[in-house]
């Protein structure tokens, strides 16, 4: 649906307006595979009914029109099911598939199904006005399916079905208007600017930014932590919106910090006038209270038209101060027995600015929460991706699929009790015996991948023609066998973008080591994109993981001078860090830790690790060596609130943090910018060798082992050293040491990957060295070789 407000038009579906309603689907959203493939079906075979029983039969026709409706322009289109042409009539007839017993009284399935009443009468409506049309008699039916047994049921639409059409009309009307309200409003208004004192580089971001959205869709942005990267953004996106080059922003980050500090600014700049939705997912949601308890599937929605009308809901009303919170729709759901995930969604349509995780967009299971809202056109719509750094991994997180043999067990017998096919049950039990069969870890061979995929597509198309009790399923069992088809169109990808392995016993996953077209497949809708980070770089690679090309991108780097001074960096050479050898220096390690504790009297220091295990081996020895020494490791499993609590209790009582790279806090926390003054680094943190790390080496398109293992293992490294140190200084005046602990930070290949600031490095050889370093005042580079 793409809506002007200011020209008071519309262009949308027909079954845009058939399903537009102020009450939210009780389905969710986003069609299931298994129902989308069994309507399919038989919308074919209602197709090659019709044309054996009619001379002449139309399918799929086009049809397009403008109505005017109370001061707005409607620009209709869509394809009917099926126009049959008789010698005194032409019958436009909408197949439906359904999942209900037939015959049925026409009330009740009326009643049932009012979108598909005015879905046809739409097409009759307009197909009355169509010059095509003229001098025809027209007339309308809508033929209903059993999808269980395959009984079918036409429905001739009677004069005061035809109403449905004016009605959809009157229906969306208010929305329509609420948005045009909305932009007007935003038109109005007078912008806060992001900062009251620009810092020297913001302004020169500022005007490259505005440049760069002019020569293409998606920039990208990459400026250091602390530079004002969201604000600048924001502030840029607003003016977008206020000129009508965008009607809608989406802001996403998969940072809990990022998304509250990104409401933080927006507040700050615009207050209430510009309506916000904080999409937080369906877990974050549930409730258990008298009314209602979440179940976390579509079972939460049963009986949500009810409770909507019952409460009286209207959308644009639950905004307080701009929004709905997670607490407000907690508590209505509470009151109302409605699920507050479906509230929260509901209020998504009405809402200027949507921010949320990445996997709403570059998810396939999660895409729909977005994408089938009402009103939303990703045409008319700016995309913002903070620490879009992570984006190419969290992408193709989302689309590997697993498969258990122990789960599919599970759904073939609740299958079985009732009534699933004998030779679908027949087929997923070869499979589970073809799971169970698998190597306990490791690549499939090629013998075990052709069965898997052989059983796979034959459980595919079998389950396509399945009939069986669909109501009667849990969505648990519906889901596991409903992932095979999926999996296998994955197990036939190729190998050099997909590892096809086992990583435990009875499990067969598809991982996806490539999902740069499939990035670029969700950017492509967009009017516009901004991809920011401050560890984009190298900007080749990140092109190249995204999908994306010189042509079709443009930087837009943001540079901060006062940064260029800020860091001592020393390159400790004396230890080596490396998995196989890195106990040999445990006790070098820890008492490195403890001189920088004496040289840092009052200020903790930071200390970045690889892992959790490292972490507390060294601990233990500070702990033998000094048992005084106030060590915090970083908690595990903690929410946001319990990882600040953390960050300010350490900032007060601990003489050194240790912090885990790669993690929230490593990632995620901004509270150490100028209140620590020393950090080390424990060696890069490369990322562990696996079977995946080690299917991307192989599918390097490079032959050099060398630039694989550096685009592979390295660069990701440096990405996670960059976002730790770049949360130690993020302001002018801020300053720091820095201590890169691990011989590998002096080979080249490491070296060339550091950020310029990071690479003028004293070098730290032995014990004297590190003395002479120590004494060094922040932001001074000399050698003490």
């Amino acid at each position: 649906m793409h809506i002007d407000p200011i020209a008071r038009t519309v262009r949308l579906s027909v079954r845009e307006l058939a399903t537009f309603r102020q009450v939210p689907a009780s389905q969710g959203h986003g069609a299931s595979p298994w129902r989308a493939s069994v309507g399919q079906q038989w919308h074919t075979t209602a197709a090659q009914q019709a044309s054996a029983t009619h001379a002449d039969v139309h399918l799929e026709v086009a049809l397009k029109a403008t109505w005017l409706h109370q001061d707005w322009t409607f620009k209709i289109q869509g394809r009917i099911d099926q126009v049959i042409c008789e010698p005194d009539q032409k019958i436009i007839r909408e197949v439906k598939t359904i999942r209900s017993p037939l015959p049925a009284s026409v009330e009740e399935l009326s009643s049932r199904y009012p979108d598909y009443f005015a879905q046809v009468a739409i097409y009759l409506g307009l197909a009355k006005v169509h010059p095509e049309y003229a001098k025809t008699q027209l007339s309308a039916e809508l033929c209903f399916i059993d999808i269980e047994t395959g009984t079918m049921q036409n429905v001739p639409l009677t004069e005061a079905d035809q109403c449905a059409f004016i009605n959809q009309l009157n229906t969306l009307l208010p929305f329509l208007e609420d948005r045009r309200n909305c932009h007007l409003r935003l038109q109005g208004i007078t912008l806060q600017p992001a900062f009251e004192t620009l810092r020297e580089g913001q302004a020169d971001l500022f005007a490259t930014l505005d440049q760069a959205t002019l020569q293409s869709k998606t920039v990208l942005l990459e400026a250091p932590t602390g530079f004002g990267k969201t604000g600048i953004v924001l502030e840029h996106t607003l003016k977008q919106m206020q000129r009508g080059i965008y009607d809608r922003a989406i802001y996403l980050t998969s940072k809990s910090t990022g998304q509250l500090e990104t409401i933080r600014q927006l507040r700050a700049m615009i207050g209430n006038n510009l309506r916000y939705i904080q999409m937080r997912n369906r877990s974050e949601h549930r409730i258990e209270s008298v009314s209602h308890t979440c179940t976390g599937d579509e079972r939460c929605n049963e009986a949500l038209g009810q409770h909507w009308l019952a409460a009286d809901i209207h959308p644009p009303e639950l905004f307080d101060n701009a929004t709905l919170t997670l607490e407000r729709a907690k508590a209505l759901g509470q009151s109302t027995g409605i699920c507050p995930y479906a509230l929260t969604k509901g209020c998504l349509p009405f809402a200027d600015l949507w921010i949320g995780d990445t996997n709403y967009i570059f998810s396939p299971a999660s895409q729909a929460v977005f994408f089938e809202q009402h009103g939303f056109d990703p045409a008319k719509t700016l995309l913002i991706v903070d620490e879009a750094h992570n984006l190419p991994d969290r992408a193709a997180d989302a689309l590997g699929v697993e498969l258990s043999a122990a789960d599919l067990l599970f759904a073939l017998e609740e299958l079985r009790t009732i009534g699933a096919p004998r030779q679908l049950l027949s087929i997923g039990e070869e499979l589970v015996r073809c799971l169970d069969a698998l190597p306990t870890v490791g690549p499939l061979t090629t013998d075990s991948l052709l069965e898997a995929l052989d059983l796979c597509e034959d459980f595919s198309r079998r389950l396509k023609e399945a009939r069986w009790d669909y109501d009667a399923t849990t969505p648990f069992a519906m889901a596991t066998i409903w992932c095979i088809p999926d999996l296998a169109q994955r197990l036939a990808e190729p190998a050099h973008k997909w590892l096809h392995w086992s990583p435990a016993g009875g499990v067969l996953r598809a991982t996806c080591l490539d999902a740069s077209a499939w990035i670029a497949d969700c950017l492509g809708p967009f009017g516009g994109s901004i991809l920011m980070s401050a560890t984009l770089s190298p900007i080749r690679s990140f092109r190249e993981q995204c999908g994306l090309t010189l042509e079709n991108s443009t930087l837009a780097p943001g540079h901060a001078p006062w940064r260029d001074s800020a860091y001592t960096v020393a390159v400790d050479t004396r230890v080596d860090t490396r998995y196989k050898q890195r106990d040999t220096y445990y006790e070098t390690t820890a008492r490195t830790i403890l001189a920088l504790i004496d040289h840092s009297p009052g200020v903790p220091v930071a200390v970045f690790f690889p892992s959790y295990r490292y972490a507390e081996n060294i601990k233990a020895y500070i702990d033998a060596l000094n048992p005084s020494a106030r060590i915090q490791v970083q908690p595990r499993g903690v929410d946001l609130a319990e990882q600040e609590a953390f960050i300010d209790e350490g900032l007060l009582m601990a003489d050194a943090l240790f912090l885990i790279l790669g993690s929230s806090y490593a990632e995620g926390v901004d509270k150490l910018g100028g209140r620590i003054a020393t950090a080390m680094v424990v060696g890069p943190a490369l990322p562990e060798v696996n079977a995946i790390q080690d299917a991307k080496m192989n599918a390097s398109p490079s032959t050099d082992r060398d630039t694989a293992f550096r685009d592979v293992y390295i660069i990701p490294a440096m990405r996670r050293i960059h976002q730790a140190l770049g949360r130690i200084v993020r302001a002018p005046g801020h300053r720091a040491k820095v201590l890169l602990h691990g011989k590998r930070y002096a080979a080249t290949a490491y070296q060339e990957q550091l950020a310029p600031e990071y690479q003028q490095a004293n070098r730290i050889n032995n014990q004297q060295d590190l003395q002479a370093w120590l004494m060094l005042d922040s932001g001074t580079q000399s050698s003490v070789n």
